[in-house]
């Protein structure tokens, strides 16, 4: 209880103290903002800001680890006879809904936008939730790790077709987060198909060359 307690404040005040970097963000830029900026704008002393982010990198990011959580949940919540295609498009359904329903998830992507460290400050917590979810999807078999193809193709698949649908709804390419994920999936299908024809047409072009060799090595027989 206490534990508990003492969870939601420590979360309470990385919220607000992420609240007003952002707004300094915006005012200011990420770059010319510092530490001390935030912490005299959130009222904490330099030393307390430190205790709930390690840097301000770090504290960009601070959503990126609510989307963790987020993909995660879904995905270990995903029915246990569901396709993996099922479960991949459950988990982005769920990060775009949460994606789309925080009042910050533009301005994050303005200031990303704008400036090349605040992008690579934001993504670089994309690895994190990469390894987190390559556990969850090996969690969901009885003989893979997380280290192995399949879980961890799965957790990236998930995260891309998730940052391309959230950039499509962002810029107004698709309006409702769900249309902007069935796009990205229909384009997904398109080129997995147009990569199953090429292997088609090549082996159908390989055995004709096969054939076509054998053919030629048969000896012509004296009438």
């Amino acid at each position: 209880m206490t534990k508990s307690l003492k969870f939601r404040k420590q979360e309470f005040a990385r919220d607000a103290i992420y609240e007003v970097a952002l707004d300094l963000f915006v005012e200011k830029g990420f770059q010319e903002t510092t530490v001390e900026d935030v912490a005299r704008a959130a009222g904490v002393s330099r030393r307390s800001f430190f205790r709930y982010f390690t840097t301000k990198d770090h504290l960009l990011g601070h959503n990126m680890v609510r989307l963790g959580d987020v993909l995660v949940s879904a995905v270990k919540a995903s029915p246990a006879e569901s396709s993996w295609y099922q479960v991949v498009r459950d988990a982005v359904l769920a990060g775009l809904y949460f994606g789309t329903s925080h009042p910050r998830t533009r301005q994050v992507i303005e200031i990303t936008a704008r400036n090349p460290s605040a992008r690579y400050a934001h993504r670089s917590r994309r690895i994190d939730i990469e390894t987190r979810l390559s556990e969850a999807f090996a969690a969901r078999t009885r003989n893979e790790k997380m280290d192995d193809v399949r879980p961890r193709m799965l957790a990236l698949l998930t995260l891309d077709v998730h940052d391309l649908a959230i950039q499509s709804w962002f810029t107004g390419e698709r309006y409702d987060y769900s249309e902007a994920a069935e796009y990205v999936f229909q384009q997904l299908a398109r080129v997995v198909c147009e990569i199953n024809e090429l292997k088609t047409t090549a082996r159908t072009q390989t055995s004709r060359l096969k054939a076509s060799v054998v053919k030629s090595r048969r000896p012509v027989l004296a009438r």
